[in-house]
């Protein structure tokens, strides 16, 4: 299943178009668990089918050993084959067909041993085991009609070479041994294709909600756009109409003979393209000047939309210019998160007052330290995009890199502040700092609880 790519550039709104599409480290944690746990299982039945096949054998008193020795061998080979193929899970419960040479190598070696112990004294039962297993794994890949008649097919091929061992190697078996035999037949029969069918179809959903997940992010993305691009139009449109109506009118009265009435109008026009220009200006410097709680919650909104925890403990501070910067500071860093820390599992956004002023640090895990850098918050960061996590930023105490939050350092400069990035056990920290600012700061602290992030 294919993925989303990440954007190379922001046209307009607060986040990138889309969501890296790097899954998140809950994703990948669940396929490693869900395709170990499928992998041990064909590995944990190859043992218990090789072992099975030497005491059966035995217990019926076979002569011939080099039969059921290569027998065994071959349950090994087939395990590991059905380890291999579940591999092709991760592409999704019902991918396809796998492709002719990954389907000879998953059924040959199966095939191989349940024709082998047809012939083999106590072969019966434990003979058919490899195949049906691999009948379940080749299940899985395949989807609707096809995948219920390869499940039937290995019903009747495990059902058969049971019936069919004891009438093959002349060996009658009891009525009461064959009897105890029949609720483990039902038993492989049924707990089979749980333990497969099962794994593959959680793994399905977990993908699902992976997906959901990006398109809850993207579609966040789209609504700030389209609120941007209505207010845009609702200021253009109406004062170019007026423009349009204006230049036109003075044309007609140049042509009519009354220069005092055109220029009146043209004077008009000009006053009008310089009140759009500055409601323009104005509605771009409130897009970068919103509220710091909205800029809070929308960044709270769309980290928790791509897995992440955030948790937010904040002083209120009343100074506009303090709070404008601050938020512009919390955009930026939800932005780099999204951009460069797709596998970002927990963020804490903390705004509080410090004996030198204020102090607002983003906090995020899943990035790497550069190459020669050892996680020490002495040590400098590469500055932009090459550096491994990308957040453009440069050393402990260093102004910040990269376009978006080197002009971010140099607002928070002119206002005497800073932005600064470093690494430190494994998290990068963004930090911005404004020196004391007037009027009144709230000591008191809230924290809110993040939501349970999305597997």
């Amino acid at each position: 299943m294919s993925t989303p790519e990440p954007s190379a550039s922001r046209r307009s709104g607060q986040f990138p178009s889309t969501v890296p599409g790097r899954p998140a480290r809950g994703v990948r944690a669940t396929w490693w668990y869900t395709y170990s746990s499928m992998a041990f299982f064909a590995l944990f039945m190859a043992f218990i089918t090789a072992s099975m096949l030497l005491y059966f054998h035995r217990e019926a008193g076979g002569q011939t050993w080099w039969p059921v020795v290569t027998a065994a061998i071959l349950t090994w080979v087939a395990g590991l084959t059905q380890v291999y193929v579940t591999w092709l899970v991760r592409a999704g419960m019902g991918a396809g067909w796998p492709r002719p040479w990954a389907t000879a190598l998953l059924v040959a070696p199966a095939a191989l041993v349940w024709v082998l112990t047809l012939w083999m004294p106590g072969g019966g039962f434990p003979g058919a085991i490899p195949l049906w297993l691999a009948a379940n794994v080749l299940s899985i890949l395949v989807h609707g009609v096809t995948r219920r008649l390869v499940l039937a097919a290995g019903v009747v091929l495990f059902a058969g070479h049971w019936w069919a061992g004891a009438h093959l190697t002349g060996v009658a078996v009891p009525a009461g041994e064959a009897a105890q035999q029949v609720p483990p037949l039902i038993f492989f029969v049924v707990f089979v294709p749980v333990v497969f069918l099962f794994s593959a179809w959680w793994w399905n959903i977990v993908v699902q909600l992976d997906v959901a997940r990006r398109d809850a992010a993207q579609l966040a993305v789209a609504t700030e756009r389209l609120r941007f691009a209505s207010d845009l139009h609702d200021i253009q449109g109406h004062h170019l109409q007026v423009i349009a109506l204006k230049a036109e009118l003075a044309e007609r009265l140049m042509g009519a003979g009354k220069p005092d009435a055109a220029a009146e109008n043209i004077h008009e026009v000009r006053t009008i393209a310089r009140t759009a220009l500055e409601e323009t200006r104005s509605l771009v410097r409130n897009l970068r000047e919103v509220s710091l709680e909205e800029e809070i919650a929308n960044a709270k909104d769309v980290l928790e939309a791509s897995s992440a925890a955030v948790t937010v403990r904040g002083i209120l501070v009343e100074d506009p210019a303090a709070r404008t910067l601050f938020g512009l500071a919390v955009r930026e860093g939800a932005t780099n998160i999204l951009r460069h820390a797709a596998s970002a599992t927990k963020v804490s956004i903390t705004l509080e007052a410090i004996d030198d002023g204020l102090r607002l640090a983003m906090v995020n895990d899943g990035v790497e330290a550069p190459a020669g850098h050892d996680g020490n918050e002495g040590n400098d960061v590469n500055d932009g995009a090459g550096a491994p996590g990308g957040h453009g930023v440069r050393g402990v105490g260093g102004p910040a890199s990269g376009t978006g939050l080197s002009g971010l350092n140099r607002r928070f400069a002119s206002s005497g502040g800073s932005v600064t990035g470093r690494y430190c056990d494994g998290a990068f920290v963004l930090e911005a700092r404004l020196p004391p600012v007037p009027g009144r700061v709230t000591e008191e602290s809230s924290t809110v609880q993040p939501k349970e992030p999305t597997p």
